[in-house]
């Protein structure tokens, strides 16, 4: 199962990179309004979430929220005919300067997703880079000191045998949608309305 590390130190506590990090994972994954009065609400342990940005179906569960220290989540990517299995491990540290902000990545490949490697590596390292400046900008910083953060190689396009697969995948999707939301542990539901 290949592996990626990403962190991002910032100067403030261990409970406001916490807070900043759920909610911009609510706003991302689970599609919550971050609430200016009470905060971001934790979510609740085996919780299941669907998110569908583009041609790709994210669809995930949490697995550990312990405040304000870790975060695990076991996602599955599909984006026809690729299936990705993520599992992201958020840390908080305390630090003499602030916190550290830690995210273990480790990820599985099915066969088609195998022969676009790179592809998906490049992807997911971006996505983790996206995320750790998101929860900067949520804490006003704008620029974490990031050590240990490769940048990705390069976001190779969908070639002609995905695309041809799309309208498959279009009931697919549609398919494991409706059967997270009938198992009625499902903490949200959210599209992406500008494809």
């Amino acid at each position: 199962m290949p592996k990626q590390r990403h962190e991002a130190n910032y100067p403030d506590s261990m409970a406001e990179v916490f807070g900043a990090l759920i909610m911009e994972l609510s706003r991302h994954r689970w599609a919550e309004g971050a609430r200016l009065d009470t905060g971001p609400r934790m979510p609740r342990v085996g919780s299941r979430y669907v998110n569908e940005r583009g041609t790709v179906l994210r669809r995930g569960r949490i697995l550990e929220c312990r405040k304000p220290v870790a975060l695990t989540l076991y996602e599955t990517l599909f984006d026809t005919p690729c299936r990705v299995r993520l599992r992201l491990r958020w840390r908080v540290e305390s630090r003499d300067s602030g916190s550290l902000l830690r995210l273990d990545l480790g990820y599985e490949l099915n066969a088609a997703a195998s022969l676009r490697r790179r592809h998906w590596h490049g992807r997911l390292d971006a996505h983790c880079g996206r995320m750790l400046g998101f929860v900067s900008t949520r804490l006003g910083g704008g620029s974490a000191a990031r050590q240990g953060h490769e940048t990705a190689a390069r976001d190779v396009g969908c070639g002609a045998a995905e695309r041809r697969g799309q309208e498959h995948g279009q009931g697919h999707r549609e398919h494991e949608r409706a059967r997270v939301v009938q198992s009625g542990e499902l903490l949200a539901c959210s599209q992406d309305v500008n494809r």
